[in-house]
């Protein structure tokens, strides 16, 4: 049986190849921060800033594969709103696995300090 996430990467995937996903890959490098306030991207001369993803509004992430064997991964975000119920769902290519497993690692400490800084 399938977990959750597998279902859902699933589900994504099918949108992607069903052309309900636009699949644009960006020539242009973008910085993505990761901060106890949550994430930003950014250009990468830092001048623009594309994106924020308030902490407390991100629901999941997770890493995976691209399966287009480039060796690219992706970084899958699952923000909410915080005056509605919807959600929004971000993805951002990285260099390989590691770099989104980086990414994942550092979010989950920040979730992890925020936490323990609340309970002090």
């Amino acid at each position: 049986q399938k977990s959750r996430r597998a279902i859902g990467l699933d589900k994504l995937h099918r949108r992607c190849t069903d052309g309900k996903l636009p699949f644009v890959p960006s020539e242009e490098e973008f910085i993505m921060g990761v901060s106890k306030y949550g994430i930003k991207v950014s250009t990468s001369d830092q001048y623009d800033v594309l994106h924020r993803h308030a902490l407390y509004l991100i629901v999941r992430m997770v890493c995976y594969d691209d399966g287009l064997g480039a060796g690219k991964s992706l970084l899958a975000l699952k923000t909410t709103d915080a005056a509605s119920e919807e959600c929004s769902l971000w993805v951002y290519q990285c260099n390989s696995l590691e770099q989104a497993q980086a990414i994942c690692k550092v979010l989950s400490t920040a979730f992890d300090s925020v936490l323990m800084s609340e309970k002090s």
